[in-house]
């Protein structure tokens, strides 16, 4: 007895039942007769792709491709009769059944967790029919492009770019770059959505840690007009762009973690001062309040996921992983720490992103965390500006204050780690 092949046979049936379980729960209050198949039938058809793999593998390999002819004509004879019986029709469950064969199939050639996965996976979007609708319905044409052009980014583009270097000093990685864009468009993919979907209504603090995932600029900006027109409740709206530098702050962790997590242990005592001091504030605060205060003004987050944004985006870390090495070259450790400051007075992620990509090769660790954590106080000083200049003394000594004692922690945490490490 050959336990493989049985294995192998068991996650065919299986899968089958997975699928089916779904299909036969959506079909379950349609008359007799009028469902094409339930859970039985997509556990049968599962088994059958895998015996049909089995026996192509045993026998003759032309075995599994005449099967999964002969099943298809099957499905599609059983459709038309189907059809003719019920004026509202679709092929979702035929589909789903030629999967389920196929995903039958993998797993007799061996794919089993490949296929339990994928049948899981599509189990999954088999159930969230009306939520997909929903969000269809929800989705705007422009976003809807938008998102096709970000699976273009990091779907399509990424893998036919040239893993190599070139260029002035062989700074430049086509891919490495493409990466780094596909990275940073991802994250604000989701943090935009995340606003779109609950609103700027769900609350002053959950907006803007949900807003920082695109812009925490964009959060004080927004926040500061808001104290400016309203003159009230200066605390809550002082805890919010707080949070959301903090959040910031966390952004460029997890960015860091996902291109070199070596840099870590470096990283994380002043990243983390820069992230807990202003979280734990505002949520000193808003406990303390008992006002509920929510942003009446909806907050202007550009879309970040379109072409011609990514490749600015592309065009704006090319040109810093040039700079990276031109100032290194020209200029040493201090050119590094110039460019990083002038980078972090509007934008962290690509600088951070880029001298991350950087260690990785010639530049040495210590100068790379110190160029991101350059940008970073740079960063959350020009965040304690714009609320002063925006909103007034009244934001900013919620807020600034808080921003300013985190900077001076991160200051004295970075010379703790230097002082230790070297």
């Amino acid at each position: 007895m050959d336990l493989t092949v049985i294995f192998r046979l068991a996650i065919a049936l299986a899968l089958g039942l997975i699928i089916g379980m779904e299909r036969g729960w959506n079909t379950r209050q349609s008359p007799p007769g009028m469902r094409l198949a339930g859970v039985r039938s997509f556990g049968f058809v599962g088994l059958l792709g895998g015996l049909s793999a089995t026996l192509a593998d045993l026998f003759d390999s032309s075995i599994l491709a005449v099967a999964l002819l002969g099943f298809t004509l099957i499905v599609g004879v059983s459709f038309v009769l189907t059809a003719k019986e019920n004026t509202k029709f679709g092929v979702t469950t035929e589909l789903a059944l030629l999967v389920t064969f196929s995903l039958g199939a993998l797993a007799g050639k061996g794919l089993t967790w490949e296929a339990l996965s994928i049948s899981v996976v599509t189990a999954v979007l088999l159930g969230f029919k009306e939520e997909l609708h929903k969000y269809l319905n929800y989705l705007e044409r422009q976003e809807l492009i938008a998102t096709l052009q970000l699976l273009l980014i990091a779907v399509v583009a990424l893998p036919l770019l040239p893993d190599r270097a070139m260029g002035p000093w062989n700074a430049l990685n086509p891919r490495a770059i493409w990466l780094l864009v596909s990275l940073i468009a991802g994250i604000s993919y989701v943090g935009y959505f995340a606003m779109k979907i609950l609103g700027t209504r769900v609350g002053l603090l959950a907006t803007a840690a949900l807003g920082a995932l695109v812009s925490s600029t964009a959060v004080t900006v927004s926040f500061g007009r808001i104290a400016r027109r309203e003159q009230q409740n200066f605390a809550l709206l002082g805890a919010g762009i707080s949070l959301a530098a903090g959040t910031m702050a966390v952004r460029i962790l997890v960015e860091v973690t996902l291109i070199n997590p070596a840099l870590l242990p470096r990283l994380v005592p002043p990243i983390g001062c820069l992230a807990i001091v202003p979280l734990l504030a505002a949520l000193a605060i808003a406990t303390r309040l008992s006002e509920k205060v929510e942003p009446i003004e909806k907050m202007e987050l550009k879309n970040p996921i379109e072409l011609g944004s990514a490749l600015i985006y592309g065009v704006i870390i090319a040109v810093l992983f040039v700079g990276i090495r031109a100032m290194e070259s020209w200029f040493g450790d201090a050119g590094i720490y110039a460019l990083s400051a002038l980078s972090g007075i509007t934008d962290v992620d690509a600088v951070s992103l880029s001298l991350a990509e950087a260690t990785k090769g010639s530049l040495p660790p210590a100068v790379g965390t110190t160029g991101i954590l350059i940008a970073a106080m740079v960063n959350t000083v020009v965040k304690a500006i714009l609320a002063t200049a925006i909103g007034g003394w009244q934001l900013a000594k919620w807020c600034a204050s808080i921003l300013l004692i985190s900077l001076g922690l991160s200051v004295l945490a970075m010379f703790f780690i230097h002082v230790n490490i070297s």
